[in-house]
């Protein structure tokens, strides 16, 4: 799997779970200032910033000196560059820093939650957001979209809300709230992760096993770690080897890798034996032999691997449909995948032709 801390991360960390490249414009940098341009490689926004994030809900975080502020998609300054920094638009509300104090702002400009926390959550789930006052040793509440509290701030540590529930611990023991602040589920876990697809893994002692949303253990606590369940399967850790699960908890993958990635994707996931990382389908047949220092899911049927220090591109039968030439490298999405090399970035097609060559 592919680590994170690379230029490309940094370019579109503010991007997370944003629409794929070809559906949107794309930030391009030309001597030091970014512009923006369309799938086809023209451009669209003159180069004037001094960084340029992807787009989401219509807008983009820009950077002019110091500044974060927020462009549509005809580069006009729909909020200026005020804040210490800025993330992506969810559902019509951005997180922003404000003097080391984390507020929201709408698509108009205005603080709608005045910086004030300590921390919080990058967006709202089920209407609230997580966050957090009382300095490094204080405590984790709930607000709803006007900033108001809808859940005091009184847990040691919680998870943002997922399917109407949110894992928080308020002692020693975890458990799930409503959206009322309600115990749903009884805080008698020494961990839990969120819910996802009906369940929800917790650890009872040393173990992890999953509950349903009534508190019932579906499958027992016999795994030493385990991650969300995601169409259906759940990568699980038990005797320091990884495979994955169904909702029944039978064994679909048998534990036998190193790591494992969270999901399967296109039929494919990422598999790693000793340092080393290939790629099995999904009924645990190895399709591509463990050779790669990094990988990436599949996605338009490619997948980005790193071979000897350079990052290229192999289809499901492990051949490579672009050679690895690059510095770095992120997954296709509509066609379009973005590239580095050194310092420069750029973007290609499926066929390993340039619709931006690489620049900084």
């Amino acid at each position: 799997m592919k680590r994170t801390g690379s230029l490309l991360c940094a370019i579109f960390l503010l991007g997370a779970a944003l629409p794929a490249w070809g559906q949107t414009l794309l930030p391009v940098k030309r001597s030091g200032k970014y512009g923006y341009i369309n799938p086809k490689g023209k451009l669209m926004i003159p180069f004037q910033f001094d960084f340029g994030a992807r787009f989401s809900e219509g807008y983009a975080v820009v950077i002019i000196g110091r500044k974060y502020g927020y462009i549509d998609a005809r580069g006009t300054f729909v909020i200026n560059p005020q804040f210490d920094y800025g993330w992506y638009f969810k559902n019509g509300l951005a997180k922003v820093l404000v003097e080391k104090r984390f507020g929201y702002v709408n698509t108009r400009g205005k603080l709608v939650v005045k910086a004030q926390f300590d921390s919080a959550s990058h967006e709202f789930r089920s209407g609230l957001a997580l966050v957090k006052i009382g300095g490094p040793y204080g405590k984790w509440g709930f607000i709803n979209k006007q900033g108001k509290y809808q859940i005091n701030p009184q847990f040691h540590n919680a998870h943002p809300f997922s399917e109407n529930l949110a894992a928080v611990k308020k002692t020693k023991t975890w458990g799930f709230i409503s959206t009322q602040g309600v115990y749903q589920v009884a805080a008698t876990f020494s961990g839990a992760r969120s819910f996802s697809e009906g369940l929800a893994g917790v650890k009872i002692a040393s173990k992890w096993g999953y509950i349903n949303k009534q508190g019932k253990l579906v499958i027992n606590p016999q795994y030493s770690d385990v991650q969300d369940f995601q169409n259906g399967i759940a990568p699980i850790k038990i005797s320091q080897k990884w495979g994955y699960i169904d909702k029944r908890g039978k064994y679909l993958i048998n534990p036998q890798f190193d790591a494992v990635s969270a999901t399967i994707s296109e039929g494919m996931a990422q598999v790693k034996v000793g340092s080393k990382w290939g790629y099995i389908d999904s009924r645990g047949n190895m399709r591509v032999k463990p050779q790669y220092e990094e990988t990436t899911s599949f996605s338009d049927s490619l997948a980005a691997v790193k071979l000897n220090g350079k990052w290229g591109y192999i289809d499901k039968k492990g051949a490579f449909a672009i050679n690895p030439i690059f510095d770095d490298g992120e997954p296709f999405k509509n066609g379009i995948a973005p590239v580095t090399m050194g310092e420069k970035f750029g973007y290609i097609n499926k066929k390993g032709s340039y619709i931006w060559k690489p620049t900084k």
